[in-house]
């Protein structure tokens, strides 16, 4: 983990926007866990058949899948992930910047994709298949854009108590609001597993 900077962010998130960084931390890990499948797939670590299904046809599947994911996570119809980095990590604005205009371009065809193909079918075929005809013609330039977002976020993921010292055990607060709000319980082991939420937080041992 990096060091704490002599001069960090000083502005506090609010509730929602720790909640919105609680949802993008889930989310973010299922992207990562689907680019995974998919690369398993790619270098044939899943066997050459699933179910006598040809390898290549689940790759698009999975392919399909986490291009949806990736689009929810950072397009601006979705979490906007970009615009909350830019309020929590204030010092990098210009980074976060960069990198969002790198791939904008990409973004714009994803959201495409995502609208009329992977989370929302559009009943009218050519419609609905279209996005799909782009995303393979730039499968390599979108490639490299969600190589980039990774980059990205992990870059920040390894700086984000910066953002706000509390934000571990403010996450754990949204989860207990959620449950009393919702009338459920959630297993808090799932956070923890996931490396979400810091196991000394949920057992009131201070992370150091």
């Amino acid at each position: 983990m990096p060091p704490t900077p002599t001069n960090p962010p000083i502005r506090r998130l609010n509730d929602q926007e720790v909640g919105a960084y609680l949802t993008y931390r889930c989310k973010m890990n299922e992207l990562v866990h689907l680019n995974y499948l998919f690369l398993h797939l790619k270098d044939g670590r899943c066997g050459e058949r699933v179910i006598m299904v040809p390898s290549e046809h689940v790759m698009e599947t999975v392919r399909t899948a986490a291009l949806a994911w990736f689009s929810t996570v950072a397009d601006k119809s979705g979490l906007n992930i970009f615009d909350l980095w830019l309020r929590m990590f204030p010092r990098y604005q210009r980074r976060i910047t960069i990198f969002r205009r790198a791939i904008q371009s990409q973004l714009d065809k994803i959201r495409s994709f995502r609208n009329n193909t992977a989370f929302h079918a559009n009943p009218t075929f050519a419609e609905f298949f279209a996005p799909r005809v782009v995303v393979m013609d730039d499968r390599e330039e979108i490639a490299a854009a969600l190589k980039k977002f990774l980059k990205l976020a992990v870059f920040l993921l390894r700086r984000e108590h910066w953002a706000d010292p509390d934000l571990q055990s403010r996450m754990l607060g949204r989860i207990l609001d959620a449950e009393l709000t919702k009338n459920c319980r959630i297993n808090r082991a799932f956070f923890i597993d996931a490396h979400i939420i810091d196991r000394h937080v949920i057992f009131g041992v201070q992370r150091l």
